[in-house]
């Protein structure tokens, strides 16, 4: 069994949760105290390994992959020598007809699946959303899994082609839709129950495909599946909606690290508050008479920072998520004004002070006028820059500039960023895409780049974090 905890603490770290060589040893020593019963077996790894409420939700599908009693590793032996770690309380298959559309006949498309079976299968999904029997839904979500047949690699690679291809077995769009029609009709506390199972069965089905999925193709899919997990590595762009909302929360957790760590100025201070310990450390050299105090030498400051975010549609995902990023350190440090721009800036700085980020955002695509044309046009934005804001740079200034660099074909007007690099202490560029599109087609990301200080590249939070601490 040890070895066992050891490959599910390199899963864990695959998937971004941090697991130390102690915290390992305590979860061993808390398994030899309670035993291996399946809910002691989780409470006391759970109760040693995760340190953050964000990572409990990864820590859970991975235990519900990892210690299923159909696990590729585990069939045989684990039963037998580890009975009680596997007794689910669920039943092993799901009821119903052992004749699934698309079971050993290829693929089913999800159509022509027989007349009166689309009526009776959006009819059991609404009676399912409405009672909210959790073993209907998991029964439900199982047949619709059945139905995809043999699975194979291509599942793995595109989920959500296979997700697609259940909901149509189950009729899901259309009893999505029939339920939709009585929202107008039912109180509101019944209608968000109703979201709140459907998002409920959402989880149960990629949770269900993407078991089926480690059953079937074994540990590089277990892998490639945890891997998928680990936010800090996960592009922006590749993010699903539950996965957009936690990385909201930890570029708002990022934020608040970076403005509580203070910078200091590094200079011999000539006046202010005595430093005793120096002055006294100082004066044995006088025979212990403190002739020269010493002053404190260390003066706590914040950065003076300048924001210009592309909101563009070629980094539109990749915006938002600066957005909150802006909106998080705006509200947290003093100096900071942020501007928005597709192919002209607009100050955003009193949409993101002191006010709820969502109506802070709303504000900013809804007030802000940043598109004459809706094409970005980075050299026009530098020239109408330098014409309205170049007051707001000075030499304590660092800025910063979030975008792709494709310029649409227009005239990249360098000189103008040149320019605004000399009022400025510095210039960093936060690029959402990889080095090697760089420089291809319209992005001219080398241009500007000869007069920035650091470019990096920022594709996922991981990178994002390295880049911030950089700035801040």
């Amino acid at each position: 069994m040890d070895e066992k905890i050891l490959e599910f603490a390199v899963l864990l770290r695959k998937a971004g949760v941090k697991v130390s060589h102690s915290e390992i040893a305590e979860s061993l020593g808390a398994l030899s105290l309670v035993g291996l019963e399946r809910e002691n077996f989780y409470n006391a790894m759970a109760a040693t390994i995760v340190k953050d409420q964000s990572d409990l939700e990864t820590f859970d599908k991975l235990f519900y992959y990892y210690f299923d009693p159909e696990f590729f590793g585990h069939r045989a032996e684990a039963l037998k020598r580890w009975p009680n770690l596997y007794l689910t309380g669920s039943k092993d298959r799901c009821s119903g007809t052992e004749q699934t559309p698309g079971t050993g006949q290829g693929r089913a498309t999800g159509f022509g699946q027989g007349e009166g079976l689309a009526t009776t299968a959006a009819d059991s999904f609404i009676q399912v959303i409405k009672t909210g029997d959790y073993g209907e839904m998991a029964e439900m979500v199982k047949r619709g899994v059945a139905s995809l047949g043999q699975i194979g690699e291509e599942d793995l690679r595109d989920m959500k082609k296979a997700v697609r291809q259940v909901k149509v077995f189950l009729e899901w769009n259309m009893g999505i839709y029939r339920i939709e029609q009585e929202a107008g009709v039912v109180d509101e506390s019944i209608w968000l129950t109703w979201q709140e199972r459907l998002t409920e069965m959402e989880r149960l089905l990629y949770l269900e495909l993407e078991k089926t999925i480690i059953n079937e193709l074994g540990s590089e899919a277990l892998e490639t599946i945890i891997i998928r997990e680990n936010l800090n590595e996960l592009d922006f762009y590749r993010l699903s909606a539950p996965q957009v909302a936690e990385m909201k929360k930890k570029i708002s957790r990022l934020a608040h690290k970076l403005a509580t760590r203070l910078s200091f100025r590094h200079k011999r201070a000539k006046h202010g508050t005595i430093d005793l310990s120096k002055t006294i450390r100082k004066s044995m050299a006088t025979g212990g008479i403190p002739i020269k105090p010493v002053f404190h030498d260390r003066y706590p400051t914040r950065p003076e920072i300048v924001v210009l975010c592309d909101l563009s549609g070629s980094v539109r995902m990749f915006s938002e998520f600066m957005l909150q990023l802006v909106y998080s350190i705006q509200n947290r440090f003093i100096h900071v004004r942020s501007f928005v721009f597709v192919d002209t800036p607009d100050e955003i700085t009193e949409y993101m002070h002191n006010r709820e980020i969502e109506d802070g955002i709303r504000d900013v695509y809804n007030k802000a006028r940043f598109s004459k044309t809706a094409f970005s046009d980075y050299g026009r934005m530098f020239i109408d820059f330098c014409e309205k804001y170049l007051d707001a740079l000075n030499k304590k200034t660092t800025l910063l500039v979030i975008g792709d660099a494709r310029n649409n074909y227009q005239k990249e007007h360098a000189e103008y960023l040149q320019k605004m690099g000399r009022e400025v202490k510095r210039v960093i560029w936060l690029n959402p895409e990889s080095p090697d599109m760089w420089d291809r087609e319209d992005s001219i990301m080398s241009v500007y780049g000869r007069f920035c200080h650091q470019v990096y590249e920022c594709r996922n939070l991981e990178q994002l974090e390295r880049a911030a601490r950089q700035i801040i």
